[in-house]
């Protein structure tokens, strides 16, 4: 099962797919996730010590490397450059079960843009979405840029997560144009920091777009007070939360 995880900055995508992950190891499948942020902050859901994830994006000698970039704007470079061996030198065990590959993303360029890191990002995601066994989950880059520079292509699921609010909602609703053309099998919504006065407004806004939320994340206090303290959120389920999850992934 290869997931993608996206949605506005600040929806919970990264708790969303911390979550997802806890699922998918207690069914017994061995699980990678892949932080693609330009903020990123799995390692440290996960219980990984600041500073112990740095992104790859960040090794311009490696990416020089493999792309034969030598730094000139508008320079020659690799457009598939070998990525084989990353997943196996690159990847932090967090469980038994489950392991993550902190890649980040590319900070300047406009949409769309394409030069060797996002050569080098594209060819490993492509490689861990065809080609590796276990399950995959892709935190993605906040906002459009992932689908704009088509660094998510052909994943079994997308997950758009929205919170309650207008820009939340339409940042879903343009992520959901652009899926067609990525041959992304099956989108999804999840509704996150779910309470009993927010929901029924969330439910008309999505309406109001033709959306619906299939997955629903209740807001805990738990839940923000780790995040405030950057303590790790991996032994931390919602019983709603993954009802709904079981239920996507079944009717897959």
């Amino acid at each position: 099962m290869k997931i993608a995880v996206a949605g506005k900055g600040g929806s919970g995508k990264t708790t969303v797919s911390v979550l997802l992950a806890k699922i998918l190891a207690e069914d017994g499948q061995k699980v990678l996730l892949v932080d693609l942020d330009s903020d990123p902050n799995l390692a440290n859901a996960l219980g990984i010590p600041s500073g112990g994830a740095p992104p790859l994006v960040e090794r311009k000698d490696l990416i020089a490397e493999r792309t034969g970039s030598t730094g000139t704007p508008g320079g020659m470079f690799i457009l598939n450059p070998r990525v084989s061996d990353i997943p196996g030198t690159h990847t932090l065990k967090c469980s038994d079960r489950v392991s993550l590959l902190p890649v980040g993303t590319i900070e300047t360029g406009g949409e769309g843009c394409f030069c060797p890191q996002t050569a080098f990002v594209r060819a490993l995601v492509r490689k861990l979405v065809l080609e590796k066994d276990e399950s995959v989950i892709l935190d993605l880059e906040a906002g459009l840029e992932a689908f704009g520079r088509a660094v998510v292509e052909e994943v079994d699921l997308l997950l758009i997560v929205v919170e309650a609010g207008m820009r939340s909602v339409e940042t879903a609703k343009r992520i959901l144009g652009m899926a067609p053309a990525l041959v992304i099998r099956s989108v999804r919504i999840v509704a996150n920091k779910v309470r009993p006065g927010n929901l029924d407004a969330l439910r008309r806004q999505l309406s109001e777009k033709a959306l619906s939320a299939d997955i629903a994340l209740r807001y805990s206090e738990e839940l923000a007070l780790r995040d405030l303290e950057g303590r790790p959120i991996f032994d931390y389920l919602d019983p709603e939360f993954e009802t709904g999850v079981r239920a996507v992934l079944r009717s897959l």
